[in-house]
């Protein structure tokens, strides 16, 4: 018979890890599931955009909120990155799928000025 006032123990977690980091990025498909994810929420579309660009172009959270819209020059492909952590500015091109889903963004955006004006 088991003993009632004796507390249970809770099981022990074990690190399968031990020695070796685990991994620390996301896969090409684990971003495109959080892509479609993020597309079912009320700003589906900008934050689909912005998780987009912040892998494409390998940005930290920082930096992703950083961007302004004069980063972006959808006429030639280019986005100026600002690197924090002393790190240096670059431009990187855009891919056709970013192009295509800042301009709807763009797009949305100045629809929204125009209603607030």
């Amino acid at each position: 018979m088991e003993n009632s006032r004796v507390p249970k123990r809770a099981p022990t977690s074990v690190n399968v890890t031990v020695g070796r980091r685990s991994r620390e990025y996301l896969t090409e498909r684990e971003v495109e599931r959080l892509i479609e994810t993020a597309k079912q929420n009320r700003s589906g579309h900008r934050d689909a955009t912005a998780i987009l660009v912040a892998y494409r172009h390998g940005l930290r959270a920082s930096e992703l909120v950083a961007l302004r819209w004069d980063d972006i020059d959808l006429t030639t492909g280019r986005l100026h990155v600002r690197r924090t952590k002393a790190g240096d500015a670059s431009v990187h091109p855009i891919s056709a799928r970013e192009i295509r889903a800042l301009r709807k963004l763009l797009g949305s955006a100045k629809i929204a000025l125009c209603l607030h004006l």
